[in-house]
């Protein structure tokens, strides 16, 4: 952990609270909400500090009093009006906030005129922009058997046509003034949004970096640059460019660390990199839980569920009105079964305000525990009306279709999910579970294998695979998927620092029947013995059942009656399981009473 010195502290705080004023003036919310939570979040002082006041160019200054009006009518949802005020003045941050209420009236109005149907952009609270694509919003219904999508995509084009253009005389006005007129970071960030939403991410990584050197403490703009990226590869290659651009100090701010943490937390790669960079931003903003939350979906995402539910008790201990990322905790919550705790959350979500998507997702997950999936299909699609941008709700909801044996609204909900986050792997393995379900196995198998890309060391996944493989008949590849499945089982003894080896009799057991099916005895020996030899560590199971009767058969036809008996005296068979092991006793006896 680098130690840091108190004047870095102090001009880390005094950066952070002229970038809150910035940010706060330009109403970009959530990147002026972020930078006054990671001010308070800092290492307390004894000493009080001498805040400036923010500073204004001379064309700032000439463009005030019609700035201030444009403010008021952008805060009142008048965004027409807030552009048109600013129609002429001269400064930069003037032209954004002009621009910028045009891309907000630009989605209102695509929204009105579709019903819904398009959505360019996305808003967050109090109307900041924070990400969406230019997509088709898909219209759900219960009827599995429903027409193609697409076929009612025609009538939008021409709007949606229209739109682009639109957003494209945005980047020509800012691209004039950025020509012109000289660098305005806010405008370089404008451009970069709407290159994420046009998906040309280079230009968008261009125009974001440009940004960030000229303003690094816009936490929206390192959000969409993280958006820009599509895989893990891509991401590395820009952070190391960064480090050797030796024309930029953006390497050396603090903020490229948050940026590296999140990169790494977000692409699930557990590196010494991660834990270094999040152990020192901890050593300095202590108290900021936007690290917290960090760890918490370090943990969450490495399957270590009670420690990430410890940290967000801590988080709520620490913020008891926080909704932010409670919908991800909730998930956690469902995963545990923690119905009690599940109810909880909902009633005191509910209580802070129900119109926020995550209290709307925190109530789906609870009807989803209850069983009651048509309920929870409802609270996410009251989740999407408030942001059609909810990854989570259109994850969930695919999983809710999947329940309802729904499996072309679960794969358009997947579509949407994936549209939105290609880096969700809950939503890439959904696609593939929902075309699994249809016998579709070839896309089920490209669709789990984009899952497994982002989320390696997840058994999970690569069983999916080897299903996929021995469904189609591909028996090695099959063996192994399920092999790197086992090998992903490996547990650390805490009290002494060993390593424990143990294996999911499930898999195992799949293991040894494609074996068999392959006419190979040994290994098929092999697998049957690692699968019974699991009782101990996960109890009595079907395939541990299953394997015991096979290995008494094979002891039998060894000639080894005492193997045999030992294997099928307990009897802790069910149906045809119970009268083939009578059978395999009452031999064994018999042989074993000649010798």
């Amino acid at each position: 952990m680098t130690s840091i010195k108190q004047d870095e502290v102090d001009k880390i705080r005094l950066e952070l609270y002229k970038s809150f004023q910035i940010l706060s003036d330009l109403n970009l919310f959530q990147a002026s909400k972020w930078c006054a939570e990671a001010l308070n979040g800092l290492i307390e002082i004894n000493s009080p500090i001498n805040y400036p006041p923010l500073q204004l160019t001379p064309q700032e200054m000439m463009d005030q009093t019609k700035f201030i009006l444009a403010k008021s009518y952008f805060n009142c949802k008048e965004f027409d009006r807030a552009a048109g005020v600013l129609k002429g003045c001269k400064s930069g941050n003037a032209l954004f906030l002009r621009l910028y209420a045009i891309l907000l009236s630009v989605d209102k109005t695509s929204t009105e005129e579709t019903d819904g149907s398009i959505n360019v952009g996305s808003f967050g609270e109090n109307n900041e922009f924070i990400g969406q694509k230019d997509t088709v919003d898909y219209h759900f219904n219960s009827n599995p058997n429903h027409s193609d999508p697409s076929s009612n995509m025609n009538p939008s084009k021409e709007l949606l046509n229209n739109l682009n253009s639109r957003l494209s005389k945005i980047i020509q006005e800012s691209d004039q003034y950025l020509s012109n007129e000289g660098s305005n970071p806010f405008l370089y960030y404008l451009n970069g949004v709407i290159y994420n939403r046009k998906k040309k991410y280079q230009l968008s990584q261009i125009n974001l970096y440009n940004s960030l050197i000229l303003f690094p403490y816009n936490w929206s703009c390192w959000q969409e640059l993280i958006v820009s990226f599509t895989t893990f590869d891509e991401a590395i290659t820009f952070i190391n460019k960064v480090k050797l651009d030796k024309s930029s100090e953006l390497s050396s701010n603090i903020m490229f660390q948050f940026f590296e943490v999140v990169i790494l937390q977000e692409f699930y790669q557990q590196s010494t990199t991660l834990f270094e960079n999040l152990s020192n931003l901890l050593s300095i903003f202590p108290k900021f839980n936007f690290l917290k939350v960090q760890q918490f979906l370090i943990y969450y995402h490495n399957l270590d569920y009670y420690q990430a539910e410890a940290i967000f008790d801590q988080i709520l201990f620490d913020d008891p009105l926080r909704l932010d990322d409670l919908d991800t905790f909730s998930n956690m919550l469902y995963v545990m079964e923690k119905k009690s705790k599940l109810s909880y959350l909902a009633q005191f979500a509910s209580r802070i305000d129900k119109f926020r998507p995550e209290t709307c997702c925190i109530i789906a997950n609870y009807h989803s525990m209850k069983g009651e999936h048509e309920k929870s299909i409802m609270y996410y699609k009251r989740a999407l009306i408030l942001n059609k941008n909810c990854l989570s709700a259109w994850t969930l909801m695919g999983h809710e279709f999947v329940e309802l044996k729904n499996s072309h609204a679960a794969i358009e909900s997947y579509r949407r999910a994936v549209d939105i986050n290609a880096k969700d792997f809950r939503a890439w393995y959904g696609l593939g579970q929902a075309y699994e379900v249809l016998d579709m196995n070839l896309y089920a198998l490209y669709y789990y294998q984009k899952a497994t890309i982002l989320q390696p060391l997840d058994k999970r996944m690569w069983q999916a695979i080897g299903n996929c493989y021995e469904k189609i008949d591909k028996f090695e590849e099959a063996i192994k998927s399920f092999e790197k499945a086992l090998n992903i089982d490996t547990l650390t003894n805490e009290d002494t620092g060993e390593s424990l080896i143990t294996f999911e009799p499930h898999i195992c057991y799949r293991l040894a029947l494609i074996y068999e099916k392959l006419g190979n005895l040994s290994d098929t020996f092999k697998y049957m013995k690692l699968c019974s030899d699991q009782e101990f560590e996960w109890g009595s199971s079907d395939e541990i059942s299953k394997s015991k009767l096979w290995l008494a058969r094979f002891a039998l036809d060894n000639n080894k009656p005492d193997e045999a008996h030992e294997l099928c005296k307990d009897l802790n068979y069910y149906g045809p399981d119970l009268d083939e092991a009578r059978s395999i006793l009452r031999e064994s006896r018999s042989r074993m009473s000649k010798k």
